[in-house]
């Protein structure tokens, strides 16, 4: 990993992962389940770009896991029924009913962490890709360093 990489990641770890665990769930983070170098182009496609894996300035996280014992992972902790998240708002967000009518419905303390944790990411890396990207990304966020215009947050 990349000395500007671990920087941002740590960063983020203790100024606003940190934080959040502690307010929404009452216990510290402990430990990443995580990757981050693999030699490979964007997506495992034969041809194409270099991923920021193959550089060393990549990082994918899926899980949390706090001091409590809880294990918060990527997948389900991303609410996929959310429309819109009032972030660092807590109590109620949008979604989407099966008669497509919008509906208060609850946002459990995870997926309020899980969403934290992600906007706040977008703030220190300059890519930020999670469930809402696209599908190679619905279990997981990616977070890299690679240098743009703006940074990428989707």
């Amino acid at each position: 990993m990349t000395c500007e990489l671990a920087k941002a990641l740590s960063n983020w770890i203790f100024n606003e992962v940190q934080p959040e665990a502690m307010a929404l769930l009452d216990s510290p983070v402990v430990k990443l389940r995580a990757s981050s170098y693999a030699c490979r182009n964007c997506y495992n496609r034969i041809n194409g770009h270099l991923s920021e894996h193959a550089l060393a300035n990549a990082f994918d996280l899926s899980e949390f896991v706090l001091a409590s014992g809880q294990h918060i992972t990527i997948r389900d902790g991303w609410d996929s029924r959310l429309i819109a998240l009032p972030l660092r708002n807590p109590l109620h967000v949008i979604s989407v009913s099966a008669s497509s009518e919008t509906v208060a419905a609850p946002l459990s303390r995870e997926s309020q962490f899980v969403r934290n944790a992600h906007q706040s990411a977008c703030q220190m890396f300059g890519t930020v890709l999670g469930p809402a990207a696209n599908r190679a990304h619905n279990d997981h966020f990616h977070l890299d360093m690679k240098q743009r215009r703006a940074n990428l947050c989707q």
